[in-house]
């Protein structure tokens, strides 16, 4: 049985919130590192490094995953519920550049899943990839912008009269997703594929497990509009508001020189 399936069938429980990168670990912190923590995700970025330069090449070769090619991203439809709507409204009040990064992460987060053969809670993916990143256009000094993007969540998901098990769950995710070495076993489904849906389109990383058509047609519904600058300008701000926190860690390891060399024109 792989990882993903074991996931799927709840062989493991829910995340612990008080984790590194949580929901209460960073109402706890604010975001704000210990430097054992920061320790433990200079190695997760370091070998997160070393992946991406073995997956680059394996892109270089064309060396595509069997499964990728079968994803046909027409399957991955928006859920028709007032949650959904509410994430969507949430989404338009972001600028043009992050909404249009917030469906790519939706789009490519699902393939993902689906080349790893892992289930998602679609009404929870698909609103958590809309407002994983909500936060990060208003930066607040001494607070991680993730706690931002949880609590619009959380807003949407009363007004949408969702479960607060799921919602809770969902806030986690979205808190989670902002840290280096996420792993499904421990931080749960959601937050991984918010990550690494996220991280195809900020700097690449696991593009060489999407098929090429599906990311050209992913770029062709939501266009890349001067996103690389935006986004550059968005993480240092947020590395400023919260320097001691994840964001100012990446920026310091080269975060935005990653983002001008993903395999993206803008």
């Amino acid at each position: 049985m792989s990882r993903a399936s074991e996931y799927r069938d709840g062989a493991w429980g829910s995340p612990d919130p008080q984790r590194l990168g949580g929901l209460g670990w960073a109402r706890r912190t604010g975001g704000r590192l210990t430097s054992r923590e920061r320790s433990r995700l200079l190695a997760a970025i370091a070998l997160g490094q070393w992946e991406n330069v073995v997956g680059r090449a394996r892109l270089a070769l064309g060396r595509l995953p069997p499964a990728a090619a079968n994803v046909d991203l027409d399957t991955f439809v928006a859920p028709d519920s007032l949650f959904a709507r509410e994430a969507e409204q949430a989404c338009a009040e972001l600028p043009p550049a992050l909404v249009g990064h917030s469906y790519r992460t939706w789009l490519f987060g699902r393939a993902l899943a689906a080349v790893d053969g892992c289930a998602l809670d679609v009404e929870l993916f698909y609103c958590g990839s809309l407002l994983h990143d909500h936060g990060i256009a208003q930066p607040t000094p001494g607070r991680d912008f993730t706690l931002a993007s949880a609590e619009r969540t959380l807003a949407c998901a009363t007004t949408a009269e969702v479960g607060d098990d799921r919602a809770q769950a969902l806030a986690d995710a979205i808190c989670v997703h902002a840290t280096p070495g996420v792993a499904v076993d421990r931080d749960g489904a959601l937050g991984c594929y918010l990550q690494w849906g996220a991280m195809v389109d900020v700097a690449g990383l696991r593009i060489w497990d999407v098929a090429p058509a599906n990311v050209t047609e992913v770029l062709r519904r939501h266009p890349r509009v001067d996103f690389k600058r935006q986004l550059i300008a968005l993480i240092r701000a947020e590395a400023a508001a919260v320097p001691q926190g994840r964001f100012g860690l990446l920026v310091r390891c080269g975060l935005p020189l990653a983002v001008r060399m993903a395999p993206f024109k803008t």
